[in-house]
């Protein structure tokens, strides 16, 4: 009985003694944290998320690592959170790096978060054709060019910026005259006689087949490029997609506060190369060498004609390239405000663009005004539109740089009035001053206003249905005028002419697409019905015989004689598409899409309808299990497609016979009658059967990135081959009519390009990144008229590429001694010596050979970026090679001693035996063409940029600010004799001497600027 007892009173000491233990320890616990609190204050930290570029991240997550505490940013990018004094706060957004901060005692933190790229990549939305996609699901071929592009280069046109910059998209510069555009081609060309331009397509509605030109768009209001170039990207553009498509979307608002940048750059501008006159002793040399080669002697004064003489007895001379030339000047600003609510986004824009060219009378001005306006009406219904005006100005008359080449250094610049002497050189006439163009009164406008109009439908009671309809009106008139009088050197007592154009066109289109996923299955379906139509009127009135010059181009009434013409034409197009996306698990993708088109240009007797279907597969090789646990394999992707596009090719009323009208003498009295033509081009015959060039293709491809993505990059193949291919069959003139137009030929186009990406060195506070691109393209005629046969007049032969050179090989110059009197009769020391082909011992047409073409083996370019703490760095080079093509500036003749050569051509004497160009008394029978290589590599662009930092900018209360120095066209490498040989010389140039196109009409221009962008807060 005692055990019991005696266990319960140990029980209740033991509980005892542990209740006042406890009671202890709670009571020391206390203790410690109010003297720990007494140490570690909450502390309230605010701060703002912004990206790289200055943006704010909405959404962004902020917390207090190891704690439950976490807020998101607001739409300006902006926090507050309350953390421990020594606690470390956790930012982290999609796509981005997260970092780490600690607080210790801070009340303000900034953060700029930097893109992921590896995640970046896989999932970064891309445009493609009528909606959006991941990257990582597309199946077609799109490229993005990169956004570094788009800005702090000096360009008034953003074509120029994508130069060397995308494989398989070749951009050329074959102008510098300021405001001109540049030229496209997406992978080769696949037609002889249509356009072979890619369709532009402005914020998903389709732009440059409407009239409008990518002139007009601001470089600085485009959010993104995209291209596609297969047939399964482009096949949702059926009869105008064959030759690529370019896609452009612009910016448009953001939730939050206003934002409102402004961005300038401004300098000058250079001519990169010229060519250099004779001086006036070598003048008189060339002439004497003429003379000499004539068997003549110059006379006591040794140049020809009497203005020449004057100048040459008073030592009075002219630097013609002086006279004409001025320094060039670039400006840019912009300005834009963009920001908005949960209802209503909006992104407005105003810029101004003034160009002053490097040769007197070039001037391009250039105003445009964007408004692109986004609102939610309700839950399931949001509005919006895209608003733009552009005014282009290139009024002036202008100076002739090949007349200012060939101009004599001892002719007369001015009379004794002080007024520009039509003839500098009389009594030659053949080359009148180079400046007189500066006395006519131009007047080259262009306007364009374009407006595009959405709803956006979301019904809820199907979850992922959305209708859109989108609605586009453009209206571009153009105005031109000009009047030249006597002081033009003008022979009709002045010659006034006005043009007026207008295009109106509209297009509207009804989208329904749906988008499921359930399980690890995704499908969306995109359908489209659409409808345009495009009128295009132009009128012109010529008035000449004035009695004086005053009222210029204001009267052409008041002229003598007055002439006028106009022109209409409409055309429209009907269309219904279909696409189907299908991925299953992210590994396997499925695309295929069918569209189906109806033109009216299209023959009367033929279907006015096509259908053009593709089919593309993917697989996300990187995303099967054997591959997920490589850590050294980012993304691996496997694409293949297979398709048809259109080129609508047939011209407005091609397929109809007209007739022109003309006037003649009838029993004395002038009569209207009709000739044989079609609108204005005469002798053609119209066909009911025209239809559209169809390309069929297949495409190839690797998406690859490694290592964390310090290096990817894609390579891909493609063939295609295009039928019923445009051309003008000959008929005989017992028709009445010259040429008619068929579907007759048939091209293909085979080629290998590849992107490669870089980061060659990555440090805290330096990185190098690379991005090179190779394309190669092989074009080849297939057929023609159906027999087999070679079209020799227009160099087009079967089995090899378009642009084809066709001419005798040179072999030299004969040289005195020589004998030519067998081979090549009439050829005389100083003639050009041709190799004879055929081996007959004689020089026939039977010696013309194929010797390439002017289209290119291959092209590339590679962008170097270096980025320094806040300084950055760009070097883009591209090069063009294997192409071959007529150099007309070789093709020089002398007509008579009296046209001055540049010094780079040269010509043949007996004592310097020239071997590659003839002499002066040569007139080129056999009008060989001179065909050389166009091989060239150019330092295209260099930019040096610096940001302020954080700390900076909230010192200055400033969002972001960028300064930058920009050259372009810096120096280029090249055997080309002329001016650049990128610049346009025909692709078919033939052997006709002195054409502008020998000298050139433009030089290439270097550019060099001062830039700021600047964001305010």
């Amino acid at each position: 009985m005692l055990k019991p007892a005696f266990l319960c009173a140990s029980l209740l000491i033991c509980a005892s003694s542990l209740n006042a233990a406890t009671k202890s320890m709670v009571n020391e616990i206390k203790a410690i944290k109010l003297t720990t609190a007494s140490f570690l204050k909450d502390v309230v930290v605010k701060g703002t998320v912004k990206n790289d570029l200055g943006e704010p991240l909405a959404g962004a997550s902020v917390s207090v690592k190891g704690s439950n505490v976490r807020v998101a940013t607001t739409a300006d990018g902006e926090f507050q959170i309350t953390s421990p004094d020594g606690g470390t706060l956790v930012f982290t957004y999609m796509g981005y790096v997260s970092q780490e901060i600690s607080v210790g005692n801070k009340t303000l933190i900034n953060v700029t978060m930097l893109v992921d790229d590896r995640k970046y990549q896989m999932n970064e939305v891309v445009i493609v054709g009528y909606g959006t996609q991941k990257r990582s699901d597309i199946t077609g071929s799109v490229t993005s060019v990169p956004k570094e592009r788009l800005s702090q280069l000096p360009v008034t046109n953003v074509l120029h910026a994508m130069e060397g910059a995308v494989a398989g998209v070749r951009i050329s510069q074959s102008s510098s005259v300021p405001g001109s555009s540049a030229g496209v081609q997406v992978r080769g060309v696949n037609s002889i006689n249509a356009s072979t331009a890619p369709l532009t397509v402005i914020d998903g509605v389709p732009f440059s087949n409407l009239g409008g030109s990518i002139n007009d768009i601001n470089p600085n209001d485009i959010e993104s490029i995209e291209i596609l170039k297969d047939a399964s990207a482009v096949a949702v553009y059926g009869t105008r997609g064959s030759s690529g498509v370019i896609l452009i979307t612009t910016k448009r608002g953001k939730t939050g506060k206003p934002t409102i940048r402004y961005s300038t750059f401004a300098g000058p501008e250079y001519q990169n190369k010229t060519l250099t006159p004779l001086s006036p002793e070598q003048y008189v040399q060339q002439y004497t060498d003429f003379l000499a080669q004539r068997n003549q002697k110059p006379g006591a004064i040794p140049v020809p004609n009497a203005y020449e003489q004057e100048n040459y007895t008073a030592g009075r001379t002219t630097n013609w390239l002086d006279e004409i030339s001025q320094q060039g000047f670039i400006q840019d600003h912009n300005l834009s405000i963009s920001g908005g609510g949960d209802k209503i986004k909006y992104f407005v824009s105003g810029a101004y663009q003034k160009q002053k060219g490097v040769l007197k009378g070039y001037q391009f001005g250039r105003a445009s005004f964007r408004s692109n306006l986004d609102a939610t009406i309700t839950d399931w219904l949001t509005a919006g539109t895209s608003l733009f005006f552009a005014d282009n100005n290139t009024d002036g008359g202008t100076v002739s740089y090949s007349s200012a080449m060939q101009m004599s250094p001892y002719g007369r610049l001015r009379d004794p009035n002080g007024d520009y002497t039509i003839f500098p050189m009389l009594s030659e006439t053949y080359t009148r001053n180079p400046l007189l163009g500066l006395n006519a009164d131009v007047l080259n406008r262009q306007k364009n206003l374009n407006g595009i109009f959405y709803a956006e439908i979301k019904p809820k009671f199907i979850p992922g249905l959305k209708y859109r309809l989108n609605a586009n009106y453009s209206f571009l008139p153009s105005r031109g005028a000009s009047y030249r009088g006597a002081n033009t050197g003008d022979t009709d007592q002045g010659t006034a002419a006005i043009s007026n154009s207008e295009t109106n066109s509209w297009i509207v289109e009804n989208i329904l697409t749906y988008d499921k996923n359930w399980g690890k299955h995704h499908l969306d379906v995109t359908a489209l019905y659409s409808g345009q139509e495009k009128k295009y009127f132009i009128s012109s009135t010529t008035g000449k015989t004035f009695i004086n010059d005053e009222v210029s181009y204001n009267n052409i009434g008041a002229a003598a004689v007055v002439t006028a013409s106009s022109f209409f034409s409409r055309e429209a197009l009907v269309s219904q598409m279909a696409r189907f996306n299908y991925s299953y698990d992210s590994k396997y993708l499925f695309t295929v899409t069918a569209r189906r088109d109806g033109y009216s240009a299209f023959g009367s007797a033929t279907n006015k309808y096509g259908t053009f279907p593709s089919v593309a597969l993917g697989w996300n090789i990187s995303n099967e299990n054997f591959l997920k646990n490589v850590k050294q394999i980012d993304n691996i992707k496997l694409r293949a497609s297979y398709g048809t596009s259109g080129n609508q090719a047939v011209g407005v009323y091609q397929t109809i016979s007209t007739q022109g009208v003309t006037k003649y003498i009838f029993n004395g009295i002038t009569a209207t009658g009709l000739v044989s033509s079609s609108l204005l081009t005469s002798g053609v015959l119209g066909n009911a059967e025209l239809n559209w060039e169809s390309t069929t293709g297949s495409n190839f491809a690797i998406d690859f990135s490694i290592l964390n993505n310090r290096i990817s990059g894609t390579v891909e193949t493609y063939f295609t081959k295009t039928n019923d291919v445009l051309l003008r069959r000959q008929l005989p003139t017992i028709t009445g009519f010259g040429s008619i137009f068929d579907n007759l030929g048939s091209v293909k186009n085979r080629g290998i390009e590849f992107t490669l990406n870089t980061v060659n060195i990555k440090k805290k506070d330096f990185t190098w990144s690379s991005t090179i691109n190779f394309s190669s393209n092989r074009n080849e005629i297939v057929s023609l008229y159906g027999d087999g046969k070679d079209d020799i007049g227009n160099k087009w032969f079967i089995g090899k590429p378009l642009y084809a050179i066709y001419d005798y090989q040179l072999a030299g110059v004969w040289q005195v001694g020589e004998d030519a009197s067998q081979v090549d009769p009439g050829a005389t020391p100083g003639s050009l010596k041709f190799v004879d082909i055929n081996g007959d011992k004689k020089i026939t047409e039977a010696d013309r050979v194929y010797q390439g073409s002017s289209l290119p083996k291959w092209t590339g370019g590679m962008i170097n970026n270096f980025k320094y703490k806040e300084f950055g760095l760009s070097i883009l080079v591209q090069t063009a090679q294997g192409a071959k093509i007529n150099n007309p500036l070789l093709n020089l003749q002398n007509y008579g001693g009296r046209v001055s050569f540049p010094q780079e051509v040269g010509y043949w004497t007996a004592a310097n035996m020239n071997n590659t160009q003839p002499s002066l008394t040569y007139t080129n029978p056999k009008q060989y063409a001179y065909p050389v290589d166009q091989n060239y590599t150019r330092i295209k662009d260099i930019t040096l940029s610096y940001s302020l930092t954080q700390k900076a900018l909230d010192k200055v209360k400033l969002g972001s600010l960028t300064a930058f120095v920009s050259g372009r066209n810096i120096a280029t490498f090249t055997d080309w004799v002329g001016l650049d040989p990128e610049l346009s010389v025909s692709n078919t140039q033939s052997g006709l001497a002195n054409s502008p196109l020998s000298y050139g009409i433009y030089p290439l221009v270097s550019t060099f600027v001062f830039g700021l962008n600047v964001t305010l807060r």
